[in-house]
């Protein structure tokens, strides 16, 4: 096991330096970030894909909106309930449900309610991943010349061939 662990490290040690990217280009991601975390869409207009404001915008509206219908639904059922069920004939709530109804109802618009804000955090999450990811790739070269020159220290590397031609085309 140990041998195995051993073995991952200094692989990685040895493909670190490939994938590392220099102090101004961290700078620009971690900015992208950030400014992706405190605004949706902030990172994406940054990053050059402005066409994905208005999907961000519309999906933690569309989010946002069910929060406040369910909130002001599980409200009024959360109101009526403690009306039916006190002992104070001063409190008054007008409905055909039973209170077993009432409760059932409450507790359906606030599991809806917390599902609505999960929503709309994942939401604001994925979207933040999305300019973190993007900004990372804007540095990625897709060149057609993508040869890699080996630098000092040792190189690893595993070579397969295949014949292109298909055994049933050979001649005899």
């Amino acid at each position: 096991m140990r041998g195995w662990f051993l073995t991952v490290l200094i692989l990685m040690g040895v493909a670190f330096p490939l994938f590392a990217q220099d102090d101004a280009e961290q700078e620009r991601i971690k900015r992208t970030t950030w400014h992706s975390a405190v605004l949706p869409g902030w990172g994406q207009v940054n990053n050059g894909k402005w066409w994905k404001v208005p999907l961000v915008y519309g999906a933690l509206g569309a989010s946002g909106y069910y929060i406040q219908t369910e909130g002001a639904i599980y409200k009024e059922y959360r109101d009526g309930y403690i009306a039916l069920t006190d002992d104070d004939p001063e409190t008054v709530y007008v409905t055909s449900l039973s209170s077993s109804d009432v409760l059932a109802a409450r507790d359906f618009h606030r599991t809806n309610l917390e599902q609505s804000v999960l929503t709309f955090v994942l939401i604001w999450g994925a979207q933040v991943v999305d300019a973190h990811v993007d900004a990372h790739l804007l540095g990625f070269d897709v060149s057609e010349d993508l040869g890699w020159q080996p630098g000092i220290g040792p190189t690893f590397g595993l070579r397969f061939s295949r014949s292109i031609t298909p055994s049933s085309c050979t001649t005899r």
